[in-house]
């Protein structure tokens, strides 16, 4: 997306309406997106607080909350037999001023860009009837049911490509080009791609870079810190008490390498940027590694720790250390958990 607003590749956008997401404090290259989004035409954010993101939006909607919206949840992941579970969850308090769910914003605005008839005239209890018509259940018998009703499902079928096509009368097979198991992925070939399963050395490490690695010796990766959620959180007192700052995790023989003791303020450095960090020495880490965490911004007064500025190098946002330029094919995964570093006392 990046890519698309300031290089009109593969084709130019202008104008951007987000849900969410923090974008910057999510993704790589944090400094090139800033300038995206400030190279927008127009770009609406909705959120729930202000956050990095949001500062560039030209309109900034508030959103409701799950526990002010009501939805419709078809289906449950795990365990498997709750897939086929529904229920109606209603809204448990009114939004407060003029929020919005995101459900209402985007039938709202399908309406005003002239595709009415596409979304059920705006009409949301019509759209959940027709998702809720091919199980039999109508929103007004779900609605009597505050925990919802399983409807019946097909049964599991674990052998689905032996089953005989009634159009072709031959097996059904794999949904692949030569409808069997293929090792040799056809449509990977077709676009040039690897067709077989190979190991490809990180675009930034010590062995496809081992100039750079000289002065960059250790190995970034980066892991979910398990209070937060992305860059949410860091400013509720309960969470923050239990991981109250940013953090360089390395095993106790890199620190010993490099003279760094835990609670001890580093800078960690790549070749695109460098932030602010607290040791953390533990043997959950390989030797070479550092593992730090994305999404530090918010301030959490209560306790009085401070916020983080993301797009400075005084700041712990480690998706400054990260480029996109470098991506994976496939995928289009970009190197937040493999590129080369150092470690800087302060």
């Amino acid at each position: 997306m990046y890519r698309a607003i300031l290089e009109g590749q593969p084709y130019p956008l202008r104008a951007l309406v987000s849900f969410g997401a923090n974008m910057l404090l999510a993704n790589g290259d944090t400094l090139r997106g800033r300038a995206a989004l400030e190279r927008l035409e127009f770009f609406a954010q909705i959120e729930l607080v202000h956050t990095p993101t949001s500062r560039f939006a030209d309109v900034l909607l508030p959103a409701s909350s799950w526990m002010e919206s009501s939805a419709l949840k078809v289906g449950h992941r795990y365990p498997i037999e709750t897939m086929a579970h529904i229920q109606f969850r209603e809204a448990a308090v009114p939004p407060l001023h003029e929020r919005r769910s995101d459900v209402e914003i985007v039938f709202g605005l399908a309406q005003r860009l002239g595709f009415g008839a596409e979304f059920w005239d705006g009409d949301i209890d019509a759209a959940y009837r027709h998702v809720l018509e091919p199980s039999g259940v109508t929103l007004d018998a779900l609605r009597a049911l505050p925990h919802g009703t399983s409807v019946p499902r097909a049964p599991l079928q674990h052998r689905r490509f032996a089953e005989v096509d009634p159009a072709t009368g031959a097996p059904r097979g794999f949904a692949t080009p030569t409808k069997k198991v293929e090792l040799f992925a056809l449509r990977f070939a077709e676009h040039g791609l690897p067709p077989l399963p190979d190991y490809v050395e990180p675009a930034l490490s010590p062995v496809s870079q081992p100039e750079l690695a000289r002065d960059f010796p250790l190995v970034l990766t980066n892991a979910k810190r398990a209070q937060y959620v992305h860059s949410q959180h860091r400013g509720l007192p309960s969470l923050r008490k239990t991981a109250p700052n940013p953090t360089a995790e390395l095993h106790p023989e890199t620190a010993a390498r490099f003279g760094v003791k835990t609670a001890e303020w580093l800078l960690v450095e790549t070749p695109e940027g460098r932030i602010r960090a607290q040791a953390h020495v533990t043997d959950a880490v390989m030797p070479g590694v550092v593992c730090c965490s994305h999404g530090w911004w918010e301030a959490c007064p209560e306790l009085g720790l401070p916020g983080f500025d993301p797009f400075s190098d005084a700041g712990a946002n480690q998706n400054l250390l990260v480029r996109n330029d470098q991506h994976d094919p496939v995928s289009g995964g970009t190197p937040h958990r493999s590129t080369l570093c150092r470690l800087v006392r302060t």
